[in-house]
């Protein structure tokens, strides 16, 4: 974007726009994103779909390098879910919006839970994916990861959601392995008036949400949101139990309903006309059922099952401080605190999250585009066994994390070659200092050709399980020569930064204004990734018992190399279709202390249909392949089958203000198992369902 403003700069042309935006409520370097807007008001007057190929090669992403950037011209793997997008698919939730992503392994566990990753290690706990909301961080730092089911927001509000696949540690830090997912809410200038929609179905039982927006002031506006739902149980097949555990777990209860409410808002004042700033903030409160079980004493299992309502709640504030220095140099500062409480009946957690971040971006020498950050987060928790089986020491931790980022963008050729040089360094309290470097190049051939290549450094910093936890995962029956042994997995202070240096290559080709294609070739090498110690016996509890004791340790590596695709066909101005493909081959060995494979093939084919002038159809085939995952009891692999679904919505605009719309999800195939939560949760089944839904803006 700063290439673009400079180039404008030099010729001294149409300077009175870039006045006009200077004193807007638009940072200078927009210019693109203004055309952009104008031609999207064009596109929305006339009967054709929302965004041309043309818009959406040039939305505007921020995710690849910290600042403003045409998607077309940035050197990653990345993809732009849009507000259109959203609305056309019907997705209630965000991981619902991330299913047909390219290189995304989005599994539901039940009728709250989520598994979302990309390149592999997915799982309900996994740490290797990076997920922030607005530039705050969504994750829990028991375990580095995200508890989707309360990552929530009024769907209508999203501007974008950001997709990147592979490291990007170099400018968001430790644990953006091996993706980042940036969802970008709506600026609320381009939310005034009222919205509200109203919807019911067999599983989605009810969904309600509502918000008004509203000047303030010339230079200051707002918005207030309120949403909840009620969502039905998925069934459990007990098939999909070890035959052994079955039986045990006929008599336990497996409603797994959820009931959710949400409220939040946002205001964005111009303080001059340099000078911007934001404040939102939200609250949430959550009741779901889940069915769980334990190591137990108890014969001829071993495991004890029981069922339980969990609450969460949380909430949290934000402020970011933006001014232009000039035309070609803006700093910012953002601070933001989030608080969570998880009352399960193993744990009771809450925690307290402070996190400052300063970022400048200037110009250097004219063929260096500069952008260097500090920043310093502080977290607290406590936490209360609910279990004799678990424990933690301590009960309450505080935690620091200091860092710094540079990256300068480097123009080799005007217009056509650049080379990104970038860095993170990062001081926590469980590995010390991590560097986590990266170097990409971005060569623009010609109007129709673009090549870009990364290679990148991460890290994935030990979580508090890893470093204090001592829980008893698993009691083996008795033998004809050994009593039952309790299984104990003890955290480890010595426990070290999970690593990966990955390579990647992508190109870009857009022949015409109606056809695009993107692929990303990547070669990902991991080290030092989590196991289990051999153990040591304690036998003092002899012939009751016998207790082994294993500890997290680095003692594993291995590999994943794969392709990535994502082509788009517009037809006709009233008919869209788009091929989204991944292929990955996993090589970690047989056994591993985490989950590490991702489906050898993932595709899917979305097909916007205008219709007529008021009527938009919107179909999704999917496919996901089958993959392997580690086992309920954690000490083997469990093959998932392979499913197929199909997705259909059909929206009706009855007036200019009101919509009316009915979706049908996972059609015309049978109930599947998609994923299989770690150590204590049930397995559930993903089948049909429907829903219909009205909107109305005023």
């Amino acid at each position: 974007m700063y290439k673009f403003v400079r180039k404008i700069l030099h010729r001294q042309i149409i300077y009175e726009g870039i006045a006009a935006m200077l004193k807007s409520n638009v940072f200078p370097y927009s210019a693109l994103a203004v055309l952009c807007a104008s031609s999207t008001v064009m596109a929305q007057e006339s009967n054709s779909l929302d965004l041309s190929l043309q818009e959406l090669m040039n939305v505007e992403v921020t995710s690849v390098s910290k600042q403003k950037q045409p998607l077309s011209n940035s050197p990653a793997a990345i993809y732009v879910i849009t507000n259109d997008a959203i609305r056309h698919s019907g997705a209630t939730s965000i991981p619902q919006a991330l299913r047909d992503v390219p290189g995304l392994h989005v599994a539901q566990i039940d009728a709250q839970k989520w598994a979302v990753s990309s390149r592999g290690f997915n799982g309900r706990y996994n740490n290797k994916l990076l997920v922030m909301m607005d530039g705050r961080t969504l994750y829990s730092p028991a375990f580095s990861g995200v508890y989707w089911e309360v990552q929530d927001t009024l769907m209508a509000d999203i501007e974008r959601i950001e997709v990147i696949r592979g490291p990007s540690a170099a400018l968001w830090g430790a644990n953006a392995v091996n993706g980042v997912i940036n969802i970008i809410t709506k600026h609320s200038a381009d939310t005034l008036g009222g919205y509200a929609e109203l919807g019911a179905g067999d599983f989605e039982q009810g969904f309600v949400g509502a918000r008004y927006g509203t000047k303030l002031a010339d230079n200051a506006s707002s918005r207030l949101y309120i949403k909840g739902n009620s969502r039905d149980s998925l069934e459990h097949n007990p098939q999909d139990l070890d035959s052994s555990l079955a039986d045990a777990a006929t008599s336990v209860d497996k409603n797994n309903d959820w009931h959710h409410l949400q409220l939040g808002g946002r205001v964005d004042i111009q303080l001059e006309n340099d000078t911007s700033l934001t404040l939102s903030s939200d609250l949430y409160t959550s009741k779901m059922h889940q069915a769980s079980n334990i190591a137990s004493m108890d014969s001829p299992v071993y495991r004890e099952f029981y069922s339980e309502e969990v609450e969460t709640q949380g909430v949290n504030l934000l402020s970011r401080y933006t001014k232009a220095l000039s035309a070609t140099s803006e700093y910012s500062l953002q601070m933001y605190y989030d608080f969570a409480d998880r009352n399960e009946q193993l744990y009771h957690l809450r925690t307290n999250t402070v996190d400052i971040d300063f970022q400048h971006q200037f110009i250097a020498a004219q063929d260096h585009n500069i952008v260097w950050g500090l920043g310093y987060r502080y977290i607290s928790d406590d936490l209360d066994m609910m279990s004799i089986l678990t424990s933690f020491e301590p009960d309450s931790t505080q935690t620091n994390l200091w860092s710094a980022f540079v990256s300068d963008e480097i123009t080799i050729l005007d217009d056509a070659l650049w080379l990104t040089l970038a860095s993170r360094f990062e001081h926590n309290d469980y590995t010390g200092f991590e560097i986590q470097p990266n170097i990409r190049l971005m060569w623009q051939v010609d109007t129709k050709n673009s090549v870009w290549t990364s290679i990148a450094r991460a890290v994935r910093t030990p979580s508090r399980v890893e470093n204090n936890l001592s829980v008893n995962a698993l009691n083996i029956p008795p033998s004809d020569v050994s009593p039952p042994v309790k299984v104990f997995v003890e955290g480890s202070d010595d426990y070290q930064s999970e690593e990966i240096v990955s390579y990647e290559i992508g190109y870009r080709f857009v022949p015409a204004n109606k056809w695009s294609f993107d692929t990303t070739f990547f070669y990902n090498a991991y080290d030092k990734l989590r196991s289990t110690s051999d153990g040591t016996t304690d036998f003092s509890a002899f012939p009751n018992y016998l207790s082994q004791y294993t500890v997290f340790e680095n003692q594993y590596d291995g590999y994943n190399y794969g392709a990535e695709l994502s082509s788009m066909w517009a037809v006709t101005d009233s008919l869209q279709l788009k091929l989204n493909y991944s292929y990955i081959q996993n090589e970690f060995g047989d056994i591993l202390g985490q989950n590490t494979q991702a489906p050898q093939n993932m595709a899917s084919t979305i097909i916007d249909w205008s219709m007529t002038e008021n009527i938009d159809v919107n179909i999704v085939w999917r496919f996901v392949d089958s993959t392997e995952l580690l086992s309920s009891n954690g000490t083997s692999f469990k093959t998932i089958d392979g499913y197929k679904g199909v997705d259909l919505g059909v929206a009706w605009a009855v007036t200019p203000e009101l919509m009316l719309s009915a979706y049908g999800k996972n059609l015309f195939y049978s109930s599947h198992l998609e994923y299989e939560a770690e150590s204590i949760l049930l397995p559930y089944q993903v089948g049909p369902s429907y829903f219909v839904k009205a909107s109305l803006s005023f």
